[in-house]
């Protein structure tokens, strides 16, 4: 499977990826998603879970493979001759990227299947030191660059499409998971105790 990378206006990830659904034929690709991210606000005493995108403008599609050696027209050029694609990329609303393999396996270790980057749970010793993390965080352990604890999230630093970019991921800690949650759409939940 080969992943392109459609970067978009921050804001219209959504919107261009219901776009593309509904307007590109279902047999030039397999999945157009934007990659989603849990944090936590506190918000009165209470933890209110949300959701928002990882990466803002980047909305990524999958399809099979080409094979660069036939004379077949390569994906990319069937989809410029789709109206909807090729309106947005000559108004410059978007641009379209193969995604290199190091970085297609990165985001799918970190945001799974669903194309969510769930909350990774943080364990303080009595110093405040962090010593122990959840998954997606612990799988990018080494390339930490802060922490912030009150504010719910981790800062790491990941070499994605040639650059070296700060990515923030949320966290949460022991005294949420141990009260009920909110989620930003209202409804009231609990954290798993798998994290724990």
């Amino acid at each position: 499977m080969a992943w392109y990378l459609l970067k978009t206006w921050v804001g219209k990830e959504e919107e261009l990826a219901r776009e593309f659904r509904s307007t590109v034929p279902s047999h030039m690709y397999q999945e157009c998603f934007v990659i989603y991210q849990e944090r936590i606000w506190r918000k009165q005493q209470r933890s209110v879970v949300h959701v928002e995108p990882l990466l803002p403008g980047c909305v990524f599609l999958t399809c099979e493979e080409t094979n660069p050696f036939t004379k077949t027209i390569s994906f990319y050029d069937k989809l410029r001759k789709v109206p909807f694609v090729s309106r947005l990329m000559i108004n410059g609303n978007l641009t379209i990227l193969p995604v290199m393999r190091q970085d297609e396996e990165f985001l799918y270790r970190i945001s799974g299947r669903k194309h969510l980057v769930e909350l990774s749970y943080v364990t303080k010793d009595e110093d405040g030191q962090i010593c122990k993390i959840s998954d997606p965080l612990k799988t990018c352990r080494e390339q930490i660059v802060r922490v912030q604890l009150k504010k719910r999230y981790a800062m790491v630093r990941h070499r994605l499409w040639g650059e070296d970019q700060a990515i923030v991921l949320g966290i949460m800690l022991k005294e949420d998971a141990n009260q009920k949650i909110l989620y930003g759409n209202g409804e009231e939940g609990s954290f798993s105790n798998e994290k724990l």
